[in-house]
């Protein structure tokens, strides 16, 4: 993966041998960069990611959050669930799709948890949607390229995409 110049850059193969780029725009790395937790006093942030997309290529061009009545702390974002689901109406009317939360961890290198896992995989399952995937962005400390997680998500396989 490159977030080299702004733009992400990342290519990955599903074991069923689909290859898949997603690309992020400068504004959506300015909003995870903005919210990195480099302060030991900063609370977890988050939102949802939208994207426009085409066979093979997704590029995510929105990042959203987090919101006043999401409930944050150093350890945990739970964003709220029916502001999230009217904002995917939102965006879906001005030809955007919701694919995937972005989230933060107070770690310089971030991992996904089990609960971060579970959740992601929850979304997909619970979610109408056509897509073959969700995408999950957790945001560390450490700069970019390596203090960003990048992977996808089903019911059934998750890819963590190493930098």
């Amino acid at each position: 993966m490159s977030l080299m110049h702004g733009t992400g850059i990342t290519r990955m193969r599903f074991t069923d041998g689909i290859t898949i780029t997603i690309r992020f725009e400068e504004s959506v790395i300015a909003c995870f960069e903005k919210h990195r937790q480099l302060d030991p006093k900063s609370t977890e942030a988050g939102g949802q990611l939208y994207a426009r997309y085409s066979e093979g290529e997704v590029l995510v061009c929105k990042a959203t959050g987090p919101k006043e009545n999401d409930k944050r702390g150093r350890f945990f974002f739970l964003p709220n669930r029916k502001s999230e689901r009217a904002e995917i109406r939102e965006n879906y009317a001005d030809g955007l799709h919701f694919v995937g939360d972005w989230h933060t961890h107070p770690e310089s290198i971030p991992e996904p948890s089990i609960k971060d896992l579970k959740s992601i995989r929850n979304c997909y399952r619970d979610s109408e949607h056509s897509l073959k995937y969700f995408i999950m962005v957790i945001i560390g400390t450490e700069s970019f390229p390596s203090g960003i997680s990048v992977s996808v998500h089903n019911e059934k396989e998750s890819v963590l995409l190493l930098v």
